[in-house]
Formats: C-alpha cells, sequence, structure tokens
C-alpha cells in the first residue's frame, strides 16, 4: 500500500554509528574500538536498499569517526540522494566537552564527511546521546557560529541516559547569543501516562506495530513528525564483547528481531524524508527562548 501522500511528510533520521560507539559500556574504551568488528555498513546498506525500495530519503547523523573509517558508505549515502549531518567525532556526551573541544569536533567531523563524500552541504547537527541540555546551551552558539542552520538534539522525555525537561515538543527558531539564527528539530516524544516516549529507539523496538501506528496517528495531528533509528537496533548478531550493564541488556538489546518488519510498515503506511525539506518552513516557526 503506498503512503497517504495527503499526510504530512515526516523526518526519518538515522543516526549512524558504530555499535560500540553507541554503547555506553564500549563509548569510554576509544583505545580497544579497532578491536571489535566494524558492522555498520553491512547494516547501512540493508538499510539504504529498504529506503530505496520505498522511495525514501533520511538525514543520516553521521560520527566523524566512522565517517573517516568507512568514507565509501558516506560516498554510498551521499550517492543515493540522502542528506549527510554531524553527529559528533568521537560520539561523546556534549556536556562533558568544553565549547572549544565542541567546536574542534564539529569541524573534524564536517571534514571527515566531505572527504568522503564530496563537498556536499552539511545543514545539521544532532548531539550523541541528545546530550545537548540546560547545562551546555551554549552549544547552540557554537553550532550557529560554525554555520549550522539547523539543530535536533533537545528531547523532551526523561530516563537513565538522557532528557531535557525544558526541551521544546515541536519544532523552534532559536536565536542563540546573537551568534544567528538555528532551527530545532527535536526529535518528538508521545505523551504516555506519565511519560514521554521518543519516536523512534527503545520505544519501538518494544511497543507492537499497531500501538506504534496509533501513536504516529495522534502525533501527526499536530504536523510532521521527527523519529530516528540506529543501524546497530537492527543487528541481532552484534558481538558482547565487554559485560553489558543491566540497562544496557534492556535498552540495547530488547526487540532487535522485529524491527526490520517495523520499519517495513512504516515507511508503507506514512510519507517520509530528511530534515533539510522542512527547513522551508522554518521562518514560520514560533521563536523558543534559551533563558
Amino acid at each position: 500500500m503506498a503512503p497517504n501522500q495527503n499526510l504530512p511528510s515526516h523526518a526519518l533520521t538515522i543516526d549512524l554509528e558504530e555499535w560500540f560507539q553507541g554503547l555506553t559500556s564500549t563509548n569510554r574504551q576509544g583505545g580497544r574500538w579497532p578491536e571489535w568488528p566494524a558492522r555498520a555498513a553491512g547494516l547501512t546498506d540493508r538499510l539504504l536498499e529498504l529506503l530505496a525500495g520505498h522511495g525514501v530519503r533520511a538525514t543520516f547523523f553521521v560520527v566523524g569517526a566512522l565517517a573517516a573509517a568507512e568514507p565509501a558508505l558516506i560516498a554510498r549515502i551521499a550517492a543515493a540522494g540522502h542528506e549527510l549531518a554531524v553527529h559528533g567525532y568521537d560520539h561523546r556526551f556534549v556536556h562533558e566537552l568544553t565549547p572549544a573541544q565542541f567546536r574542534a569536533e564539529l569541524r573534524r567531523t564536517v571534514h571527515a564527511i566531505r572527504r568522503a563524500a564530496g563537498d556536499v552541504p552539511i545543514l545539521g547537527h544532532r548531539a550523541p546521546y541528545f546530550s545537548i541540555n540546560g547545562s551546555c546551551l551554549w552549544a547552540l552558539d557554537v553550532l550557529a557560529d560554525e554555520g549550522f542552520v539547523y539543530d535536533s538534539s533537545l528531547i523532551r522525555t526523561r530516563n537513565p541516559l538522557y532528557g531535557f525537561a525544558q526541551a521544546p515538543l515541536r519544532p523552534v527558531r532559536l536565536q542563540p547569543g546573537g551568534a544567528g539564527a538555528l532551527t530545532e528539530f527535536p526529535v518528538t516524544t508521545i505523551g504516555l501516562g506519565r511519560w514521554r516516549l521518543p519516536c523512534g529507539g527503545f520505544a519501538w523496538r518494544v511497543l507492537p506495530y499497531p500501538v506504534i501506528r496509533a501513536l504516529v496517528r495522534r502525533a501527526q495531528a499536530q504536523g510532521a513528525i521527527v523519529a530516528y533509528v540506529h543501524p546497530w537496533e537492527f543487528d541481532t548478531n552484534q558481538p558482547a564483547p565487554t559485560r553489558l550493564t543491566a540497562r544496557e541488556r534492556i535498552t540495547h538489546r530488547a526487540g532487535r528481531a522485529r524491527l526490520w518488519s517495523t520499519w517495513r510498515r512504516l515507511l508503507t503506511d506514512s510519507p517520509w524524508g530528511p530534515l533539510a525539506d522542512h527547513l522551508a518552513l522554518a521562518e514560520r516557526l514560533p521563536l523558543w527562548s534559551l533563558a
């Protein structure tokens, strides 16, 4: 069944990182990354085939270290017409960086992406682990100063790893510190009782598809949604070279077997596109105060 073209086109975002960059237990062991098998390229190629089969373009937020290690993959993504954006260089928490370190990571990642894909436009940024929050809103000034057009790091949810209670629920215009305008595209979260569930990630791996579809329909009543996924979430054969924490066994392992089926149905049921396609509406978005 073809997507209903009368619905708003939702934004599909893919956080492109290796499994050991995303796991918090291995993320801080950068010296050991070369020891572990790289799996992102094969999974991403399967994902590219899925997207091509549905005529969908997406935004790939790319970790710079992966772009440097897999330049041919980044070139294939660009050649397929997808948007490339920045997801940190070493997938580090932004609130643990200084402004100078954050700026250096941005520049290093842009260089790695363009070295792989050529002089492609790089408009957007998403912080690893959605780690821009109230303690480091200075990062939005740095992004604007470095010429980024939009960010997608603020997320209104609460869990042991991330969340920002004051984050906007829908896209907004930011005016950080005089450095220039910036559009914020927060990942859509949907209220479910006392919780707000992000559109993607763990929630979309474990919830039955009829529940996901119902939540998407409720959210899209207010406009297009922003959803996300990681290639490693599709990997049912991911190795475990270190002892996973109890949280990781749940948040990084649960529900993987059903995810290909879930996304095939999502891509069939609704229209999707990259975040850059939504920038045409940026001037009509409400202003959001950083105070």
